[in-house]
């Protein structure tokens, strides 16, 4: 009976135990990562710091169901000493500084002597979240030691792709492994599945030789890899280059980036190149840009696009700069009303033939437009003042 009340005593301790864990969750101190790093050494325990920003919903979403979870509070517990820091106040600039987070959350490990031995980003579920506690601890994928492996054979393959993969873990640069690297290989050793992985995760220079190599055999890289793969890398890195120019208004800078982006010469990539033109046109006002950019491309990129097409004949029709934009502009209006059938594209085209001085199809259009607004019980309004106009 005693042996029995024992027994049900320690069951009761474990699960209080797992419930007040549960309740507290990890116990992230904020007194900061020196005073953390202090502390693992006194007790022999690596470090664990979350990175983390107060408007980041993935952030909130961790604190919420994964930290607050009994068994991932246990281990993270018992083998960290975790430490939680806002990387946009207090001393996270600084420290940002050094450990360059890009995105939020970013978990680093260190170990006793304050070394950075591992590192991930991202927002995980619970089980994951333990696994990725567990990899921080294993020598074999720990930085230092890919980092070794590496610089005794800059020229393995494999082992600069398993080195390179663990950076990109932690949302770090590879670019000087992968250029290192491949300044080992040959052009008759590039193609080949591991190379194209270290090229996808470590190359973004778009004049580099490796670079230029991959535009001039994407065919043979879509059998090795896939076509899909090729066009999401290139479409990436024409997105990097380029969006960043466009937001800014940098019509300096944008020549230039465009003329490189231009030399991958895939549907994919200069339809996008497309879009960012005609973006900074807008942006900047430059219609006569624009206009010439719509007369030379839009059937080819945007020709299937009705709600594309509507937006440039009715960007061409408040800021055309001739006659021919103009006619461009009523071409794309129709073949957006031939992809769907719409009351505002009716109004469009009328708009369109009336400055062009056809009023009689002006008419026509507006009618259109009346009639399709009386189908689906609309008022119709602006159909009906716009024929008045024309009278």
């Amino acid at each position: 009976m005693e042996k029995k009340f024992i027994n049900l005593f320690f069951i009761f301790l474990l699960v209080s135990v797992e419930f007040s864990l549960a309740q507290n969750g990890i116990s992230f101190s904020e007194t900061g990562l020196k005073a953390a790093m202090e502390q693992g050494k006194a007790e022999h325990k690596p470090v664990m710091l979350w990175c983390y920003a107060t408007w980041c919903p993935h952030c909130k979403a961790m604190r919420e169901t994964v930290f607050s979870n009994a068994q991932v509070a246990d281990y993270f517990n018992k083998t960290f000493v975790c430490v939680a820091q806002d990387m946009e106040k207090g001393e996270g600039p600084a420290l940002n500084s050094t450990i360059k987070i890009s995105s939020f959350p970013t978990f680093v490990f260190y170990d006793t002597n304050g070394e950075i031995v591992y590192r991930v980003e991202g927002e995980f579920k619970q089980a994951a979240f333990i696994a990725e506690g567990k990899n921080a601890l294993i020598p074999q994928k720990q930085w230092p030691y890919l980092k070794k492996r590496f610089e005794e054979d800059v020229s393995n393959s494999d082992n600069c792709f398993e080195y390179i993969r663990a950076l990109k873990k932690g949302g770090m640069d590879a670019s000087e492994v992968a250029n290192r690297y491949f300044a080992t290989q040959t052009d008759n050793l590039l193609l080949s599945e591991t190379n194209w992985m270290i090229f996808t995760n470590g190359i973004s220079d778009i004049n580099s030789r490796v670079f230029r190599f991959v535009i001039n055999h994407q065919k043979e890289f879509a059998g090795i890899a896939s076509p899909e793969r090729v066009k999401r890398k290139l479409d990436y890195e024409v997105k990097a280059l380029l969006n960043p120019l466009v937001e800014a208004t940098d019509t300096v800078n944008y020549p230039s980036k465009r003329s490189l982006a231009a030399q991958i010469h895939s549907f994919s990539t200069d339809s996008l190149i497309f879009n960012f033109d005609l973006k900074l046109y807008e942006l900047t006002r430059n219609w006569k840009l624009y206009s010439e950019t719509c007369v030379q491309s839009a059937d080819k990129f945007a020709w299937n696009n009705h709600s594309q097409l509507s937006e440039i004949a009715g960007n061409l029709l408040k800021n055309s700069v001739d006659s021919n934009s103009a006619k461009k502009a009523l071409e794309l209006a129709q073949r957006s009303l031939s992809l769907d059938e719409e009351y505002d594209t009716y109004l469009l085209c009328a708009r369109l033939y009336k400055k062009l001085n056809d009023v009689p199809n002006a008419l026509k259009m507006a009618e259109k437009a009346k009639n399709l607004a009386s189908k689906f019980g609309w008022e119709g309004t602006e159909a009906i003042d716009f024929i008045k106009s024309c009278r």
